[in-house]
């Protein structure tokens, strides 16, 4: 057994010296630590932020913003999968533009070629209904022998015919028309 002796007020300034300098030595790992978990942080952060960034523009539809690739890990790589979707996407939506160009052109014609079919059915009717009328009357005139003499009667049949003959002619050339809207006959 071995006894020994000392101050305790000594002691007591060794443990208060001991206490401050490790309350010291604390406080400044925490300062470090948390400078050194930000630094490390946003070399982590920043490309994903940027990453973000890039994508909110390709939600905006600018698609000329790209990462720059640096690295060679999984940001980089996920840079480069962000890179080649902002490149697709670029190159769809121009086709679905230059598609869509296209469709209001067809559209924009087939007004036009309807347009053109309502005017063409109003003058084809009516080059119809003028045919048909004299027809019509020249025939009524043969019925109620209007005319007794031969001559007479005989140019009113040629008015007949020869107005059958305006109108045979007037409905070929329709269907000969609805032949080639068709593509069922060559010109």
């Amino acid at each position: 057994v071995v006894f020994l002796r000392s101050n305790f007020e000594s002691i007591q300034e060794s443990v208060d010296l001991a206490n401050q300098f490790l309350g010291y030595i604390g406080l400044i790992s925490v300062v470090v630590g948390i400078v050194a978990m930000f630094i490390v942080s946003s070399r982590f952060t920043k490309p994903i932020l940027d990453l973000a960034n890039i994508a909110k523009r390709m939600s905006e539809l600018d698609f000329e913003a790209k990462y720059p690739i640096k690295r060679k890990d999984e940001i980089a790589e996920l840079g480069r999968s962000i890179n080649a979707l902002s490149d697709k996407l670029q190159k769809t939506i121009s086709e679905l533009k230059k598609a869509n160009n296209e469709l209001k052109n067809d559209i924009q014609k087939k007004t036009e070629i309807d347009e053109m079919r309502k005017e063409f059915l109003s003058n084809v009717s009516h080059e119809l209904k003028t045919p048909i009328s004299l027809i019509q009357g020249y025939a009524e005139g043969l019925m109620e022998n209007v005319n007794e003499d031969e001559e007479n009667r005989n140019f009113y049949c040629e008015v007949i015919m020869d107005e059958a003959n305006k109108m045979n002619q007037l409905v070929k050339k329709l269907l000969t028309l609805n032949e080639l809207e068709f593509g069922n006959n060559q010109v």
